[in-house]
């Protein structure tokens, strides 16, 4: 009997909590097919309206919907790339190289680094990216994210648990060089910790807003976030448009949490216990 009581109030409390989490969602989409007028209604509207295709075709008069969309897309699939072979490669060497000259005290900072916000050094960050002449581009949003100390951090433990230093000393003594251990024995080994940090990474870029909105300039630049932040008119912000563009952005990902859950689930995971 106390089983099944306790059974019961698990699902009740799964079912309740799992509508929280979702009536955003759907009211957000709910919204995107009403009216300017009637999102402000009360009660507000609860179910689809009849405006989806008039508030679409207003939101890409707006803005360039489309290609704003693109620039998340490629700046997120090349932001992720480069941290991967930057955190993955860095940390195979503080793994794998511990008695390297410097590797303790870097490894030190690069997990004191965690810890600072990353808009603490914002204004000298800026100040380098003027100097480089990067300012109203897309390479400050790709380029500086390779420096991510969380996914360097990330990759040293997936390494130090899932390449034995045995592995590592059989391939030198076969004659691979570090590199080809790196690419043919590591980078195999690690793919859960690899599938997290990508989908970690990609998620990181693609809802990034401070930081396009120092750099960027020209509409035509912005990210989806940035671009939906300008839906204002004369008559005040426009609900609707917001709410079609949001519901759209957020589709790819989660088309692509789906596909690359299992990845995900076990990156996160693996390494939990050592075995």
């Amino acid at each position: 009997m106390v089983k099944s009581s306790t059974k019961l109030i698990t699902h009740i409390f799964v079912i309740v909590s799992m509508l929280l989490f979702t009536f955003p969602l759907l009211w957000m989409l709910i919204l995107s097919t009403n009216s300017k007028s009637a999102v402000f209604n009360f009660p507000p509207p609860l179910l689809p309206g009849k405006e989806l295709i008039n508030n679409f075709i207003r939101l890409n008069e707006q803005i360039p919907f489309f290609l704003n969309l693109w620039n998340s897309a490629y700046i997120g699939i090349l932001s992720a790339l480069l941290i991967l072979f930057v955190c993955s490669i860095t940390a195979f060497g503080l793994a794998k190289f511990p008695n390297a000259p410097g590797n303790k005290i870097l490894l030190y900072i690069i997990v004191g680094s965690i810890m600072i916000p990353p808009l603490a050094g914002i204004i000298p960050w800026f100040m380098e990216m003027k100097w480089f002449g990067w300012i109203d581009t897309h390479l400050p949003l790709i380029i500086p994210t390779a420096a991510y100390p969380f996914g360097i951090f990330w990759m040293y433990q997936f390494i130090k648990e899932a390449v034995p230093d045995e592995l590592h000393e059989s391939a030198k003594l076969d004659g691979a060089s570090d590199f080809r251990v790196y690419w043919q024995i590591v980078l195999p080994l690690i793919r859960p910790g690899l599938g997290a940090l990508a989908i970690l990474s990609f998620l990181n870029s693609w809802q990034s807003f401070q930081i396009p909105l120092i750099v960027l300039n020209s509409s035509e630049l912005f990210t989806i976030p940035l671009a939906l932040t300008t839906l204002t008119t004369m008559y005040g912000t426009d609900i609707p448009g917001i709410m079609l563009g949001t519901s759209i952005s957020v589709l790819p990902l989660i088309i692509a949490f789906i596909f690359a859950s299992n990845h995900f689930i076990s990156g996160l995971t693996s390494g939990a216990v050592k075995s």
